[in-house]
């Protein structure tokens, strides 16, 4: 099946009842039964873990249990796998409307509720945890960043929809595309995420992050040139650390954005038609936005270091995403 091309063999997660049908979830389900260790769907949820609920005709909800921690790219994991997760799950989920993530993309589950604050906290430890699709019968608040593409793989058309940038947003990263066209005369345009300052601090550092080197970003645009033979490509970098990119990535072809706001530069980014990424949740979705070809940095977290020794390299970067080292 499709799944096949992004998950691991061993984990088969059937489609969601809201986008498909009895006979889908079955051909999914049925496959490959031997590879199957985890079905989950609205449909077959309760049968599968022995579960009923206790009160019909209530939606019972997950939430974040702290909508506010971390900043644009946190947020949007957390969202896009709470939406998974409710999905799977018949659930429900809201997310608070003054977040960044409400404030820069038309989402349709927001409220506020002040009595979610006492509802009980389920931890999650940083890396996929299949216990979240298992979820006790009542509403909870999930601690932690999500940041695995398998929570939300079955939903990502509903996640792409929901992260549709507020008209503004898209309206100026459409002027500064259309701006850099008239002035460069390209024909394809690659958007290039460089983050450096805080990976570079010795508190992240000691945690296991760590930003890529020029020969990194060199072989980047090498292999995205080798790609695309007689194309005129752009180099569109959007980063926190400019006199690097500036010493570093200069070139006809290599355009330094103009200043803008990280929202305005995820949407140029996400409207390239390729996106080349150093490290972090921001880069992350900047490139899954795009949805083109997608090279990341394998050396975004070390080995031998606190977040290195859980960091899932096949949990965090979906399989068709070209890795490269320094």
């Amino acid at each position: 099946g499709e799944y096949q091309k992004w998950l691991p063999r061993e984990l088969v997660i059937s489609k969601s009842i809201a986008n498909t049908t009895g006979s889908d979830i079955d051909r999914d389900y049925h496959s490959d039964p031997s590879n199957a260790s985890t079905c989950v769907c609205n449909m077959s949820y309760y049968q599968l873990y022995g579960k009923k609920p206790q009160v019909n005709n209530v939606t019972l909800y997950v939430i974040s249990h702290d909508d506010f921690n971390g900043r644009l790219g946190n947020q949007m994991f957390k969202y896009a796998s709470l939406l998974g997760i409710a999905r799977a799950q018949g659930r429900g989920l809201f997310f608070h409307p003054e977040t960044d993530l409400a404030k820069t993309f038309k989402i349709t589950n927001i409220a506020v509720n002040e009595s979610s604050k006492r509802w009980p906290v389920i931890s999650e430890v940083g890396i996929f945890e299949e216990k979240m699709f298992k979820l006790p019968i009542y509403d909870v608040r999930i601690m932690g960043y999500l940041q695995s593409f398998w929570y939300f793989f079955l939903v990502s058309d509903e996640v792409r929809q929901e992260f549709t940038f507020h008209d503004s947003i898209a309206n100026a990263a459409a002027n500064i595309l259309h701006d850099v066209g008239e002035k460069y005369n390209f024909t394809m345009t690659v958007g290039v995420h460089v983050r450096r300052t805080d990976f570079l601090t010795k508190k992240l550092q000691r945690l296991g992050y760590a930003a890529p080197d020029k020969s990194y970003f060199m072989k980047a645009f090498s292999l995205m040139k080798s790609k695309f033979p007689g194309r005129k490509i752009s180099f569109l970098v959007a980063s926190d650390d400019l006199p690097w990119c500036e010493e570093n990535l200069s070139g006809n072809n290599v355009i330094i954005m103009p200043k803008a706001s990280p929202a305005v530069h995820m949407a140029t980014l996400s409207s390239c038609d390729h996106v080349i990424i150093s490290g972090g949740s921001y880069g992350w979705w900047s490139g899954w936005l795009a949805n083109g070809y997608v090279i990341y940095f394998t050396g975004y977290m070390r080995s031998g270091t606190p977040f290195g020794d859980w960091y899932k390299i096949d949990q965090y970067y979906p399989r068709m995403w070209i890795g490269l080292g320094n």
